[in-house]
Order: C-alpha cells, then structure tokens, then sequence
C-alpha cells in the first residue's frame, strides 16, 4: 500500500516537474522570438532613416551644385545651349519639342517624403515626426525660359516643408519656408508680379490666409551682374541639420543682409 501510494505521489511530482519545464522552454522561447522581432523592428527603423538620410544628403549636393552653376552663369549673355547644359548636367530632360526659339527648362530636386501622396493626417504625422530624427523634407526648384535663343526669364528656389502652428490654440500645419530668386531681361517686366519695377528687390512674404508660407524673395533683372550673384547665394546645408528649420539667415545670406539693410 506505502508503496503504491510512493509511486503515485512521485509520478505526479514528475508530471508536475516536466509540465513545470515545458512552461519554461514556452516562456524561453517567447522571448527569444520578443528579442527577435524587437531587433527586426529596430533594425529596419534604423534602414529606412539612414535611407532617408542619405537620400536627402545626396539630393542636397545635387541641387547645390545647380545652385553653384547659376552663380557662375552669365545671366545677361546667357543662350540657349548655356542654359540646357546647366538643366541636363542637374538633371533636367527637355522635350523633344524644344528649340533654341523657344524652350523651357524645368527642374524639380526634392527629397522622398513630397513624391510621395499623402492624405492630411499622414501628412501631418510624417512632417512632424520625422524631422525630430534629422529627416526634413524639401523640394528645389527651377524654370528658365529661352525664346528666340537668348534666356528669357527663369524662376529658382528652394522650400522645406514643416509643420507649425499658426497660434497657440491652433493644429499644426505645412507652413513652408523658402526662397526663391525671379530673373527677367529687363525691369518692366515684372510690372505684372509681385515684384516691382526695380532692378533689384528682396522683400518678404508670408502667403495668403488658407496657405500661409514664410517665404523670402529676389527680383532681379539678368544685366544686374552683381545682384545676380548675391541673389544666387544660396547654402543648403541647413536642410540636413537634425536640431532646427532653416532660417533666412542661412539659405540666403547675401539676400537676406540685403532685405535686412533695406528694411532698417
């Protein structure tokens, strides 16, 4: 009878010791798969912002090597076969439509996030969110208009998106900062813009209501050799700074000490 009840008392210890076993190879191995997934996770965070980054780096030297080129242009004597190397070394394709009496070259330089649709709430998730990893996104610019095989007039920029409240009670929205530089052959010719009937002018700008922007803006007229390249100093590096947004200051130093001397 002792010796039943032994073996039924140490059978069931056994069952309690391999079931308590089993348990724990159960809990092991769910952490080892947690650890895992954890890992996959962190890894591909980690992917998908060093590819955001260096893409955004790379887009970057391309457009400052575009914005180096128009420093150097020669706006007043500028023709056709000028311009179109300037627009395919940047990357820019003419059409097959395009001839020196009349041609416009278009070029767009952005980082991923703006090619890619996004409805509101993504929108807004992904411009905020990502620029407190050092991704910002931005698009550069440009649109030269050649006619009878001189350049006729052309339009540059650059503007990073961010995501800003308008006042303290208000949602965050795109509120662009930006600058762009508007050239034409001859002052008269912005009669019809923004611009007014001067050879050089900086001013600033801040939208209209339902799309507010915070924008800085050179007219220049393309005989203003000087004013030509202060307009075109343009410095990009702070596009991949991962503390702050842009500032005037530093896209467009010349023009904004311009802006700033005139407003005094």
């Amino acid at each position: 009878m002792l010796g039943t009840q032994g073996l039924s008392v140490g059978s069931r210890l056994f069952e309690v010791i391999e079931t308590y076993s089993k348990n724990t190879d159960t809990r092991r191995r769910f952490r080892a798969v947690s650890r895992w997934l954890a890992g996959l996770l962190l890894i591909s965070i980690v992917g998908c912002w060093l590819f955001l980054y260096i893409d955004s780096v790379y887009q970057r030297r391309r457009a400052e090597s575009l914005f180096a080129d128009l420093r150097s242009l020669d706006f007043s004597t500028a023709g056709f076969a000028e311009v179109r190397d300037i627009m395919i070394r940047s990357g820019a394709r003419p059409g097959s439509t395009c001839i020196p009496q009349n041609c416009t070259f278009l070029l767009r330089i952005m980082t991923r996030l703006p090619r890619i649709p996004l409805l509101d709430s993504k929108a807004r998730f992904f411009y905020t969110t990502l620029p407190y990893i050092g991704v910002r996104s931005w698009i550069v610019y440009a649109q030269f208009d050649v006619r009878d095989g001189k350049l006729d007039k052309s339009e540059a920029g650059v503007w990073e998106y961010r995501m800003e409240r308008v006042d303290y009670n208000a949602y965050r929205q795109l509120i662009p900062l930006g600058y762009a530089v508007v050239t034409r052959r001859e002052a008269a010719a912005f009669e019809y813009g923004p611009c007014s009937s001067q050879e050089y002018q900086v001013r600033v700008s801040h939208g209209v209501f339902k799309f507010p922007s915070d924008g800085l803006d050179t007219c220049v007229v393309q005989s203003a050799g000087t004013s030509v390249k202060r307009a075109f100093d343009v410095h990009l590096s702070c596009l991949n700074n991962p503390f702050r947004n842009c500032r005037f200051d530093e896209l467009a130093p010349s023009a904004w000490a311009d802006y700033s001397a005139m407003t005094r």
